[in-house]
């Protein structure tokens, strides 16, 4: 082949030739079905008090397809200019050691929440971070999940004392950390989004608990519906970013429709009646606790803002029941 040869050449799909992390997501507007997984992780986005969640299903139902999904219609946040842990320029009492010194000179910039996945078979180190050989810091995944999300898929592969511990932290929305090269302390507020095949094996009851809201997916069996997968996961590959710019209208959509959620979700108001609904099913399921009636009084209430309300209604409950109760009840 002559240069010549080679400048008459068009590539028409250059999509093929980027670094994996330059494709775009497949997004989650673009999935087929499986309506109760999607609301599931638009109602954790809409309200993170809600806490940690999972989703539970055969390999090839779109489980984590689904949450990298999430990448596309996130809203934005203002954070500190190269901080690694995308602290908040407006709430000085949770900066970082590095932005609590340079608190007088902080520069701020605005990106979207950050939704970081964590590698299957990531060392502690690279987990939680620490220092190197030479005494230099490394932030890890639960430090750049700060204010966003982790995505943990396999959970059922992880280590259960590592999941433990993020779990602690997730809680708590701290980590600290003590080694022979120096201690350090970091915000790293975040919720929690898993997946699981349960032919991997299953989770230990009491961490299964830890989770606030399980989604259970099963594959389609709708012959059109599989045809249409089938059409779409094959246009996504030969075009990721043609794919991803032909679904932009309705990711907008759904991200202005987001934000306008998490705002309203602030001011919403469970009336007597639904408080004394609600008692009245977790007393059924033998579930009456704090956490689980605080799961599912932020899931109902997320249920609302969603739906541009300002109330709670006994729909909104019966709605996001199973997503709740369903991986508790027996």
């Amino acid at each position: 082949m002559t240069a010549d040869d080679a400048d008459s050449i068009i590539f028409t799909d250059l999509s093929k030739f980027m670094k994996k992390s330059e494709v775009p997501p497949y997004p989650l507007v673009g999935i087929v079905g499986q309506q109760v997984m999607k609301k599931a992780l638009l109602l954790t986005t809409t309200n993170p008090f809600i806490g940690n969640m999972i989703i539970i299903g055969e390999a090839g139902t779109g489980k984590s397809t689904a949450a990298r999904g999430l990448r596309g219609i996130l809203p934005e946040m203002e954070a500190v200019t190269g901080c690694f842990y995308n602290c908040d320029p407006k709430d000085k009492s949770k900066l970082c050691q590095d932005c609590q010194s340079t608190v007088s000179e902080l520069h701020v910039f605005t990106r979207r929440l950050p939704l970081v996945e964590l590698p299957l078979g990531a060392s502690g180190n690279r987990v939680f971070g620490g220092f190197d050989s030479q005494s230099m810091l490394r932030p890890g995944y639960v430090g750049r999940a700060n204010r966003g999300f982790l995505l943990i898929s396999r959970v059922n592969l992880l280590d259960p004392d590592i999941l433990n511990r993020i779990l602690d932290i997730s809680a708590t929305g701290i980590h600290r950390s003590q080694s022979e090269h120096g201690d350090f302390t970091h915000p790293a507020k975040f919720n929690i989004i898993a997946t699981m095949n349960p032919e991997d094996g299953e989770i230990d009851a009491e961490i299964m608990e830890r989770f606030s809201m399980a989604v259970k997916v099963q594959s389609i069996k709708d012959i059109e519906e599989r045809i249409e997968i089938v059409r779409r996961v094959e246009a996504y590959r030969q075009d990721p970013v043609g794919f991803v710019n032909r679904n932009r209208r309705e990711m907008e959509a759904f991200s202005e429709r987001l934000k306008r959620a998490r705002d309203i979700v602030k001011r919403v108001d469970i009336p007597k009646k639904v408080l004394t609904t609600m008692d009245k099913v977790l007393k059924q399921v033998g579930q009456d606790n704090d956490r689980v009636r605080t799961a599912l009084a932020e899931a109902a209430q997320a249920n609302a803002a969603f739906g541009d309300r300002v109330w709670v209604t006994v729909e909104d409950v019966a709605e996001i029941a199973e997503l709740v109760l369903g991986h508790r009840a027996k």
